[in-house]
């Protein structure tokens, strides 16, 4: 006999069956609202769409009509000073990729990463051009660089914030803190023709009086590996003597032998220094150099991937992650970072590249929104020269060491579209100092660990 078809309005009328066990283990599970199997159906399935699903009424999902019309990649250029680090001096100037993405209907937002991810930025167009600003989960799945995401990423963020009257930092979280508090940045400077440079332990530790005295930074990362350990441990001690309260660290980049790091660990103790960066290369030479200091390890080069953690974490190769925006793949992904380095025990920083006003807003949302950032966070902003900056009304401000979260909606900063013109014709001028880096030591860019030059 045919099955005959049930007839919905006849339905409603029919006494519903008792509650069945499945029901009452289901409403155990917090599904509610549940009288039979029928109903147990409607709490699964995904294509229902309709009246009841785990007992509640399902409202009409609120839609944004925006949708992306425009991406714009823009490369510029920034003068910049021949500060060292432990293979080299930057180049004549320092190049970001700046992202203007706009919406059909006209909203814009603006975002500024590093000099290699303009390809990928522009390779996204086919990701994100006619998808709404939003679905930054999507954007995220299919846009494999991180760095080319995190372009695209903020500059969604800030046009929703834009689009909503709303800074980024309340799209993130909410700030915890208003103001972000930001660590000097202490960088031997290479002597050039128009430079008389920073080559002396006395030089660099005046650098940080500096520092504190005029923008009142009280803490101190110092860029080391450049002159020799013991060289850099006299700056350091200088500076804890001529700043006794500020907060000392030390960023070789790895330069030094796990043994030096031991060495240097030990010396550089009694001057409370908050944490030694990178003394050494990789998480086996951290873990081992950390087995004999009572100094606490950050990183920024050792755990940088997701991937890197559980073996850091086994290891014992660090206390502190530098949190970078750009490299780590945008603000939602280092909010992640910093909850899975405070379940673990982790402190958090921010890292710094050189960088122009858009990222200094960025940096700056992410500090105030982020509560386990707890470590004065690194920036180059004071390298940045004032006439130099891409953004409307001059640079940023810092005041007593922090920096204020802008009051305007989205990042809160605007491109000065005749600087901006300005800094893309400066593309033309990028040259290496590596040649003048051999004129004054024909060794440097050759070094290796524990060879050192002096």
């Amino acid at each position: 006999m045919p099955t005959s078809k049930r007839n919905p309005e006849t339905a409603l009328e029919r006494p519903r069956p008792p509650v069945t066990r499945r029901a009452l283990m289901a409403g155990a599970a917090g599904i509610t609202g549940l009288a039979c199997l029928d109903d147990m159906a409607l709490a699964y399935s995904q294509a229902v769409g309709g009246t009841k699903r785990s007992g509640t009424p399902k409202a009409d999902r609120p839609r944004s009509q925006m949708k992306i019309s425009s991406v714009k990649v823009t490369q510029v250029a920034s003068p910049d000073r021949p500060i060292m680090n432990s293979t080299t001096a930057h180049a004549t100037h320092f190049v970001r990729t700046i992202t203007e993405i706009e919406t059909s209907d006209g909203h814009r937002g603006i975002s500024e990463v590093g000099r290699r991810h303009a390809e990928n930025i522009e390779a996204a167009r086919s990701v994100v051009l006619g998808r709404d600003p939003f679905e930054l989960e999507y954007f995220r799945r299919n846009i494999e660089d991180y760095e080319a995401f995190a372009g695209i990423e903020i500059a969604c963020l800030d046009l929703i914030g834009r689009s909503l009257n709303r800074r980024v930092c309340d799209l993130i979280g909410g700030a915890y803190r208003e103001a972000a508090p930001y660590s000097a940045y202490v960088f031997f400077v290479l002597p050039t023709d128009g430079e008389p440079g920073v080559i002396t332990p006395e030089s660099a530790a005046q650098q940080f009086v500096d520092f504190n005295n005029n923008e009142g930074f009280r803490s101190c990362k110092f860029k080391g590996g450049v002159l020799t350990p013991d060289e850099e441990i006299e700056a350091l001690r200088i500076m804890r003597r001529r700043v006794p309260d500020a907060k000392l660290r030390i960023d070789p980049n790895a330069a030094w032998s796990v043994e030096t790091s031991k060495r240097v660990a030990k010396q550089v103790e009694p001057f409370g220094m908050e944490y030694l960066e990178d003394p050494t290369r990789g998480q086996d030479g951290m873990a081992e150099v950390r087995k004999h200091t009572s100094i606490p390890f950050a990183t920024n080069m050792c755990v940088t991937r997701p991937e890197h953690i559980g073996p850091a974490y086994r290891k014992g190769a660090i206390d502190i992650v530098l949190l970078d925006v750009h490299h780590m793949g945008g603000l939602n992904n280092v909010r992640h970072w910093a909850a899975t380095c405070e379940a673990l025990g982790w402190g958090c920083s921010g890292h710094s590249n050189n960088h122009l006003g858009i990222s200094m807003a960025t940096l700056t949302h992410m500090n105030c929104s982020i509560s386990h950032v707890t470590y004065d966070a690194d920036t180059h902003y004071p390298w940045t020269a004032p006439d130099q900056d891409i953004i409307k009304g001059g640079k940023l401000q810092f005041r007593d060491g922090k920096m204020a979260l802008p009051d305007a909606p989205g990042l809160g900063v605007e491109i000065d579209r005749d600087q901006m013109a300005k800094l893309e014709e400066n593309m033309a001028k990028v040259q290496s100092r590596d040649a003048l880096v051999d004129r004054w030591n024909p060794k440097y860019r050759r070094k290796t660990r524990e060879t050192f030059r002096f």
